[in-house]
C-alpha cells in the first residue's frame, strides 16, 4: 500500500552511479532513482553527497541534482579537516551556500573526527544561522582512534552546546535507538532520522524498539533508504510494516510531514 507519502530523509545518488563497495556498481543511477521513487510514493529526498565516493565534487554534484530538484533536496558533505579554522568553516559553509545546497552532511567516519572537536559545534550554529540543514550521522562504528570518542555520551556534550540549534540525527544511533529516544526528549530541536536502521535490522530485536519509537515518538522521527544501500522498495515495505496498527496522522508525520516542517 503506496497510499502515505514518503520523504526519503537519505538518499545517495552519484555522478558515476558506484557506491562505497564493487556489489553496489553503477547501482546509486540518479535515473533509476527517480524511476522508483515514483513507482513507491516516495515524493522527495534529501540527495546527499558523499566524499570520496562516486566521483564527488560540490559543484558537479549539485548540477547533478539540480535537474530534478522538484523532488530533492540536495546536500553537500562539509568535510572537517586538521588544520580548519572557524574561518575555514565559514567560508566552506558560505561557499556551500553559495552553489545552492540546502544542507551539509557532517560524518565523523568519513572525515574521520572527533565529536570532541570544538570546531564542531560551530559548525552547526554556523549551518543553521546560514539556513543551511544539518545531517549528523550517528554510526559511529569504525576502526580508528577518533570512533573510541565518537560515542552516545559525547554526542550528548555535543548537544548541549548546541541546545537551540536545528539538527538531524542520521540513523538515530542505531542499535542504542532507544537511549537516542530518551535523550531527544530533552533537546526540542533534533530531529532523530530512522535512515539505514530502518532496513538494516529487520528480525533483529531492534524491531521492537522502531516499532516502539513508531507508536509513542512519531513527532520527532523521519524515516530514509541510505540508498543505494536499500531500495525505494525495501523502504516502503518497512514503513507499511511498521504503520499496520497506528494512526493514518502519526503515519503521515513520520512519513513526511516532520520532515517538510522541519526544513520549512
Amino acid at each position: 500500500m503506496n497510499s502515505i507519502p514518503i520523504f526519503d530523509s537519505l538518499s545517495h545518488p552519484t555522478i558515476d552511479s558506484h557506491w562505497i563497495l564493487p556489489k553496489y556498481y553503477n547501482s546509486a543511477n540518479i535515473e533509476n532513482l527517480v524511476s522508483q521513487m515514483k513507482q513507491y510514493n516516495i515524493i522527495k529526498s534529501f540527495a546527499v553527497g558523499m566524499h570520496g565516493i562516486g566521483s564527488y565534487e560540490q559543484t558537479k554534484y549539485y548540477n547533478l541534482i539540480a535537474p530534478f530538484s522538484d523532488i530533492f533536496y540536495p546536500i553537500a558533505f562539509l568535510l572537517i579537516e586538521p588544520n580548519d579554522t572557524q574561518k575555514s568553516i565559514q567560508e566552506k559553509l558560505k561557499q556551500i551556500k553559495k552553489i545552492g545546497f540546502k544542507g551539509i552532511k557532517l560524518h565523523p567516519r568519513f572525515s574521520d573526527f572527533s565529536i570532541v572537536n570544538p570546531l564542531l559545534s560551530y559548525t552547526i550554529k554556523t549551518a543553521n544561522e546560514l539556513q543551511l540543514t544539518v545531517l549528523f550521522c550517528t554510526y559511529f562504528y569504525h576502526p580508528s582512534q577518533n570512533a573510541c570518542s565518537n560515542s552516545i555520551e559525547n554526542l550528548q556534550q555535543l548537544l548541549l552546546q548546541i541546545q537551540d540549534y536545528k539538527i538531524i540525527l542520521l540513523h538515530a544511533g542505531t542499535v542504542r535507538l532507544l537511549e537516542m529516544i530518551e535523550i531527544a526528549r530533552s533537546f526540542k530541536n533534533i530531529l532523530l532520522d530512522l535512515s539505514f536502521t530502518v532496513c538494516k535490522y529487520e528480525g533483529s530485536s531492534i524491531d521492537l524498539d522502531i516499532q516502539f519509537a513508531f507508536n509513542t515518538f512519531d513527532q520527532r522521527i523521519c524515516i530514509g533508504s541510505d540508498f543505494p544501500e536499500f531500495s525505494m522498495q525495501k523502504l516502503r515495505e518497512r514503513f507499511n510494516y511498521f504503520t499496520q496498527h497506528i494512526s493514518e496522522e502519526k503515519a503521515k508525520n513520520i512519513g513526511y510531514k516532520n520532515l517538510e516542517t522541519y526544513i520549512q
